[in-house]
C-alpha cells in the first residue's frame, strides 16, 4: 500500500513539471497571430494579453478590454497600439516535447524502482 501511495503522489506532481517558459523578443521578432498570453511593454504602460483579447490590423495591435462596473454591468472597449510604440513583448510557451519526455521519464522511472523491490 506504502508503494502504491507514493507512485500516487509522485504522478500527481507530474502537473506541477511541465515545460513551461517565458520568451522575451522585440516586435519586429514576433508574429501577432499566435493568440498565446502575452505581455507587450510600451514607453509609459505595460499591457498584459490573453488568447483572444488582441488582434493585429496593418502596423497596429488591437487590444480588446472590459470593466465591470457592477455585477450585471460591463463595459468593453478596443484601444489601439502601434508597432512602433512597442518596446518589448514577452511570450508565454510550453515546449511539448521536453514536457512529454519529461513525464515519460519519470513514469518509467517509478515503475523501474517499484520493479527493483519485488
Amino acid at each position: 500500500m506504502r508503494k502504491l501511495i507514493i507512485v500516487v503522489t509522485i504522478l500527481s506532481f507530474l502537473n506541477l513539471i511541465g515545460c513551461y517558459y517565458q520568451e522575451q523578443m522585440n516586435p519586429s521578432d514576433y508574429a501577432f497571430d499566435e493568440k498565446s498570453t502575452m505581455e507587450v511593454t510600451t514607453k509609459d504602460t505595460v499591457y498584459n494579453f490573453s488568447g483572444d483579447d488582441y488582434y493585429m490590423i496593418n502596423d497596429t495591435l488591437i487590444g480588446k478590454a472590459s470593466i465591470s462596473l457592477d455585477a450585471r454591468t460591463t463595459i468593453q472597449y478596443h484601444f489601439d497600439i502601434p508597432i512602433e510604440d512597442i518596446e518589448e513583448v514577452e511570450v508565454e510557451r510550453t515546449d511539448v516535447l521536453a514536457t512529454v519526455l519529461i513525464t515519460f521519464g519519470v513514469v518509467v522511472g517509478v515503475f523501474f524502482v517499484g520493479f527493483l523491490d519485488l
